[in-house]
């Protein structure tokens, strides 16, 4: 599990307040509730997931057990509102609450409670009227933990924090600290007879979609004759991205390559365009929905520990993955075939004790390990 919150004196004192507040407002029977060992009779669910797009989408195996574990029951999810089009057509949520719970180290250094009131004060009435029968969280971190208490929920299933864990009913244990974040997920499962053997579902891109990406491409000189390689070079901080050099070294030596063609993903804020110098590449700057049915046209996807290689993930593109050493086994993409770089150990030879969390160290990873890695994602496709 990644230690995404650190427990300082500060937030002690915080999780204690929480822990008061919820012993003494506790409704009576929240724990045994009516229907505690017959999941059939579970109506509504409350699933917990507002940070970023790789979150929502290691979010999906989970999404799906809840539909085989409740049969009958309906999921919410709540989340940013980035999570609504990435589940689109997926048929794993009923409804979504979007928030933005933007809560930082720096928006409440000097004011423990300087959260977003009015925010707050909105989703508590939102959830209070949906009559939750169970609520699952698996980030361990405060404003999860606020949410998990304005609930209302009869079962409210979350990570031990030690403190203030009388906001739940069904504290799990954090136990092993090198789990990936699925396994996290599908522990909080425990108090319901855990997971079942269930399918994990693909991102969906329907036909309509498909469409519009050929055009796309044919539109900017890309058939679908060609090797479709996809280079996202962002991430969501920049500690997380390797050198942008390097991904115009690995572009320009794929680039060179006769039957081969290189699409490169431009973020939101414009980081990437300068790999549009690569000989034929196509830069893109799209929606998220456009990036999905783009990013299913690739072989494979170049990329950092970021959202777009999630999605690559999900849909099962597999992806040559920059990471710092020590995330790669917690945020490793959903499927099979990926190859994840980092300087540090390999995740295989990560078995005891907690992984060093060091992303500055991203840089060691070399060019010419990143287009081996690419020879061998390309050798596997055509085997």
């Amino acid at each position: 599990m990644a230690q995404t919150w650190v427990p300082t004196l500060r937030r002690r004192l915080m999780l204690s307040t929480l822990d008061f507040l919820a012993r003494a407002t506790r409704r009576r029977g929240e724990r045994s509730a009516d229907f505690d060992g017959d999941n059939a009779r579970v109506r509504q669910i409350l699933v917990v997931e507002p940070k970023h797009i790789g979150d929502v989408v290691l979010a999906i195996p989970f999404l799906a057990q809840l539909r085989s574990r409740f049969p009958n029951a309906r999921t919410t999810l709540l989340a940013a509102p980035h999570a609504r089009p990435i589940l689109e057509g997926t048929g794993l949520v009923d409804d979504f609450i979007e928030t933005h719970l933007d809560w930082t180290e720096e928006s409440t250094r000097y004011n423990p409670f300087g959260y977003n009131w009015r925010e707050l004060w909105r989703l508590k009435r939102d959830l209070g009227a949906r009559d939750f029968d169970i609520a699952f969280k698996c980030c361990m971190h405060i404003r999860e933990h606020v949410v998990m208490g304005l609930s209302g929920a009869r079962r409210r299933v979350g990570f031990a924090f030690g403190k203030g864990d009388g906001v739940l009913t069904d504290a799990i244990p954090v136990g092993d600290s090198n789990r990936q974040k699925v396994d996290d997920w599908m522990l909080l499962l425990a108090p319901f007879g855990g997971a079942d053997p269930v399918e994990v579902p693909r991102l969906r891109v329907s036909g309509a979609e498909r469409r519009w990406a050929d055009e796309y491409l044919l539109q900017r000189g890309i058939s679908s004759t060609p090797t479709v390689i996809g280079i996202h070079p962002g991430a969501s901080v920049p500690e997380k991205r390797w050198p942008l050099e390097r991904f115009m070294e690995v572009g320009k030596a794929l680039s060179k390559r006769g039957d081969v063609r290189i699409l490169v993903f431009v973020d939101p804020a414009g980081y990437g365009a300068s790999l549009a110098a690569i000989d034929g590449a196509v830069a893109v700057q799209v929606g998220l929905r456009e990036l999905v049915a783009l990013t299913e046209r690739c072989v494979l996807l170049v990329c950092n520990d970021s959202g777009p290689m999630h999605i690559a993930g999900a849909l099962g593109v597999p992806t040559v993955s920059v990471f710092g050493s020590g995330i790669e086994q917690w945020f490793s993409p959903l499927g099979e075939g990926h190859h994840l770089l980092t300087v540090g150990k390999s995740r295989a030879e990560k078995t005891e004790g907690a992984p060093s969390l060091n992303p500055f160290d991203i840089a060691g990873v070399t060019t010419l390990q990143v287009l081996d890695a690419v020879d061998a994602v390309l050798r596997a496709s055509r085997s």
